[in-house]
């Protein structure tokens, strides 16, 4: 019976003895004390007598640790957020059916079962640290012995992958119920590890060479801050299915750290599987192009909406970015989980695309999110999930909590928990095993990458619907978004300044600037009849409204400069500039 049969929560800890301070655990203060094992420390009362107290949560904290879930940091017996986190983890790898193991010929040498126990490493003696800095201090293996491909640490070397025997069939909590309590004494009778496992190496003429010191094992977006190393990953876990040609037991580029502000995960094209995730014609439509199609809805709407994913993320649904003040962003238009400002995270449009991809494809959203016990806030069909006055969808999320039943189709709101939205609280979704997951996702679910690009449509969709007004000749003029910018050129500066800057382009005064713009066209456009119907504007009206519309934008964000050109030297050509040129497909 470990942790006293406690079922161990946020805000319990082990109190203070020597200060007259009783623990709390199950959530109850000074609960009956019944167990004095090996989680009990000797405190000393008033009179000299010797008291034994239980530190369930020291041990709890130690043995996540030895079983590789150091985000928690060094054990404290305060049951904070970041232990809730590790729990959360556990929970989650632990519900795998593939876990890490430690081999046979490599158990007693890295991972000690009992702190101040020394193992000799290139014959020096390394000692257990309580955050697991020995497996960083064992550093790169001089031989690989076991089934990864090198160069390869220590750690990793020392691990394989085994079928999960007691997979944990609870909520992903963060609190330690029955069945964690049985999970994790069958993860330390069993020699288990968590399964994925997050490295920086440092690399030369492309290859790893070296790793990093404190880059062994790395969980938080701030436990590694040295930016020139690459993140890599070792997954034992099979939960993602690789690709032909991505084996498996090779370490995969995930990113590095970017310094900011903020600071933390970040990805570029060299961390992309391009071939899966690159947003090419074949890899969006299905097929290459089609010469005597080139003006077809299909690839109208691409060349679109392609120009805003050049700018947001090299067009490749796996860069993503968790180094600002946005938490993650992903997605063709780079949506954000939130976005960080007077000390509290708001809503982001990356949940709204949660609750699409939830009422879209269920399955996928499961795999991607619902297994990892996070979730939407609010459903698709919720009005508070739309803003119309910026044509967004946002939102924020929940975890599912200890109360979740798994085996219901239906859940109320009682079984789920507002994710907290200070830094503290919501840094969680900034950890490299979060930045991962939405990677593989991206990877390896084509759902989901046909789901994000489906969103992307939505809102060139609609955008294009909003009202908008200009006065030419004493007149004032009526009309839409998309009656009036009508080549695909202005309209991807339209959706590039809408993902920028959503009130710039739909927002009500004084927030729009498009408004402005427009009027400003009309009346420094000399030689252009505006007081013709819209429906009879021609080359010369669209050439205009779009050249004053890429200046407007350039002068605020230069990363149109070279996004609209995007597609030039390839067979599907760059937006097209003429007079109602651009398409939706449906």
């Amino acid at each position: 019976m470990i942790y006293g049969n406690f079922d161990l929560r946020r805000k319990d800890h082990d109190g203070k003895p020597a200060q007259n301070i009783p623990p709390r655990w199950s959530g109850i203060d000074n609960p009956p004390i019944t167990v004095a094992n090996a989680e009990t420390a000797a405190a000393t009362t008033g009179n000299g007598a010797a008291l034994a107290v239980p530190e369930h949560v020291r041990k709890l904290q130690e043995d996540l640790i030895s079983l590789g879930f150091s985000v928690l940091g060094k054990p404290s017996g305060d049951f904070g957020p970041r232990t809730e986190w590790a729990v959360r983890e556990f929970q989650i790898y632990a519900s795998m059916s593939q876990v890490a193991c430690v081999r046979d010929d490599k158990k007693g040498q890295l991972l000690l079962d009992q702190a101040g126990s020394p193992v000799r490493v290139n014959n020096l003696d390394v000692y257990y640290d309580g955050s697991a800095g020995i497996v960083a201090k064992a550093g790169k293996a001089p031989v690989v012995s076991g089934t990864t491909v090198g160069p390869v640490s220590y750690y990793v070397d020392s691990l394989k992958s085994v079928t999960n025997a007691a997979k944990y069939t609870g909520p992903i909590s963060g609190v330690v119920n029955e069945k964690t309590r049985a999970a994790i004494e069958y993860w330390l009778d069993n020699d288990y590890r968590c399964p994925v496992v997050f490295e920086a190496w440092k690399i030369t003429a492309g290859a790893r060479v070296d790793l990093a010191p404190k880059g062994c094992n790395i969980w938080a977006h701030d436990s590694f801050t040295e930016g020139p190393p690459r993140v890599v990953v070792r997954d034992f876990s099979s939960y993602f299915s690789f690709p032909t040609g991505r084996a498996q037991t090779e370490y995969h580029a995930v990113g590095y750290y970017q310094s900011g502000i903020y600071g933390g995960p970040n990805a570029g094209k060299a961390h992309s599987w391009s071939s899966q995730t690159e947003m090419t014609v074949e890899n969006i439509t299905g097929s290459p192009v089609n010469p005597t199609q080139v003006n077809s809805p299909a690839l109208s709407t691409y060349r679109t909406i392609r120009v805003v994913a050049e700018a947001e993320c090299f067009g490749r649904f796996d860069v993503l970015n968790a180094w600002d003040n946005a938490l993650i962003s992903g997605g063709p238009c780079h949506w954000t989980m939130g976005n960080f400002g007077a000390n509290a995270y708001g809503k982001g449009e990356f949940v709204g695309f949660m609750a699409y991809l939830k009422n879209r494809n269920p399955e996928i959203f499961k795999k991607v999110f619902g297994d990892f016990g996070l979730y939407p806030a609010k459903e698709w069909s919720s009005p508070s999930l739309y803003d119309s006055n910026t044509m967004t969808y946002a939102g924020w999320v929940k975890l599912t909590n200890d109360t979740y039943a798994i085996s219901q189709s239906t859940h109320a709101d009682s079984e789920f928990t507002g994710l907290g939205v200070s830094q503290d609280e919501a840094h969680y979704l900034k950890t490299w095993h979060w930045f991962y997951r939405l990677s593989m996702a991206a990877r390896t679910i084509p759902g989901y990458r046909a789901a994000m690009w489906s969103m992307a449509k939505l809102r060139l969709k609609e955008i294009l619907t909003d009202p908008i007004g200009f006065q030419a000749g004493g007149a004032t003029v009526n009309s839409t978004i998309g009656n009036i910018y009508t080549s695909e050129k202005a309209v991807a500066i339209l959706l590039r300044w809408h993902v920028w800057r959503p009130s710039h382009v739909v927002g009500d005064p004084p927030n729009n600037r498009l408004r402005a713009v427009l009027q400003s066209t009309i009346n420094g456009s000399a030689g252009i009849n505006w007081q013709l119907p819209i429906a009879s504007w021609g080359a010369a009206h669209e050439s205009a409204l779009t050249a004053k519309l890429f200046t407007a934008l350039e002068a605020l964000n230069d990363t149109i400069t070279g996004a609209i050109i995007f597609g030039a030297s390839e067979a599907q050509g760059s937006v097209r500039t003429g007079r109602n040129t651009f398409i939706l497909e449906n």
